[in-house]
C-alpha cells in the first residue's frame, strides 16, 4: 500500500527558500560581474578624466561668487540680484545666521536658568522655552531662534545670541525661458447695413 506523500514543514520550506535565493543571487552576481566590473573602470576613468575640469569649475564658481559680494550692485544694478549669461545664472541672496558669542557659556547660563525655572516658575510656557533652546546632546538649537529671535530678542541678547543677515551668492544653471503668451486678437465686429439700422430703429 502506498503512503500518501506528506507535505513539507515550515522549516522544510524555509530552507528551501533559502537556498533558491542564495542560488539567484550567485546566478545574479555570475551574470552581472562583467558589466560590474565595466562599470568600475568605466566610473574610473570617467572621474579621471574629469578631475580637472571639476577642480578649474570650483575655481571658477568661488571666483564668480566672491565678485558677486564684492560688487553686488556694479554687477546687478541697483534694483537686480542676478546676471544670466551663456545659460548660467550668478545671484545673490539674503540669509540670517544665528551669532553666539560665546556657545558654552550661552549653553551653561540657560541651563542654570532652566533649572531655576522648573523648581521656581510657574510659567510653563518659559520652562518650555529654555528647553525648546537645547537639543538632547545640550547644543544651541538655532532654527529655534532664528524663528523666534524677532519676537523675542531681548532673551537670546542676555545670552550673547544674535541674527545676522548675510548674503551668499550662487552660480547655477538658468531655468529654461518661459514661453511667451500668444496675444489672442480680439473677434471682429460685424459691420451692419443701413437697413439692418433702420429696422433695429
Amino acid at each position: 500500500m502506498q503512503t500518501l506523500p506528506t507535505s513539507p514543514t515550515p522549516r522544510e520550506r524555509a530552507s528551501a527558500l533559502i537556498n533558491q535565493f542564495a542560488t539567484k543571487t550567485a546566478a545574479l552576481e555570475a551574470a552581472t560581474a562583467e558589466t560590474r566590473a565595466q562599470i568600475v573602470s568605466q566610473t574610473a576613468a570617467l572621474n579621471q578624466a574629469s578631475a580637472p575640469y571639476l577642480m578649474d569649475l570650483a575655481q571658477l564658481e568661488d571666483q564668480a561668487k566672491s565678485l558677486a559680494l564684492e560688487y553686488g550692485p556694479a554687477i546687478f544694478g541697483q534694483d537686480r540680484r542676478s546676471l544670466t549669461e551663456n545659460g548660467y545664472v550668478l545671484g545673490l541672496r539674503e540669509t540670517t545666521a544665528v551669532v553666539v558669542e560665546n556657545e558654552k557659556d550661552a549653553v551653561r547660563m540657560i541651563q542654570q536658568d532652566l533649572q531655576q525655572a522648573e523648581f521656581t516658575s510657574n510659567d510653563e510656557a518659559l520652562v518650555m522655552g529654555y528647553k525648546s533652546l537645547l537639543r538632547i546632546n545640550v547644543e544651541l538649537d538655532r532654527e529655534y531662534i532664528d524663528r523666534h529671535f524677532d519676537a523675542h530678542s531681548d532673551f537670546f541678547l542676555q545670552y550673547g545670541i544674535s541674527v545676522a543677515s548675510r548674503q551668499s551668492a550662487s552660480l547655477k544653471k538658468a531655468p529654461p525661458p518661459r514661453p511667451a503668451k500668444a496675444k489672442t486678437k480680439p473677434s471682429p465686429k460685424l459691420k451692419t447695413t443701413a437697413v439692418e439700422e433702420q429696422e433695429a430703429a
